[in-house]
């Protein structure tokens, strides 16, 4: 798809980094305890992310029209 929405790509980058951010931290010396249900919410969010401003939103920060 050469029309990719910039703007989707980069915030779902963002939210990946900072869920697994939030997943990964825990008090030191523990690991950290959660479902493993959760660490699907990393792709799953990104994708969703990614298709709303592709075809739903349709507004890109980085591209503008002329």
């Amino acid at each position: 798809m050469k029309n990719r929405n910039i703007t989707g790509t980069v915030l779902s980058l963002i939210y990946c980094f900072v869920l697994y951010a939030i997943l990964s931290d825990a008090p030191p010396g523990k690991l950290p305890e959660h479902p493993l249900w959760v660490d699907t919410m990393i792709p799953f969010g990104a994708t969703v992310i990614t298709f709303l401003f592709n075809y739903v939103i349709k507004f890109d920060f980085f591209k503008k029209k002329k």
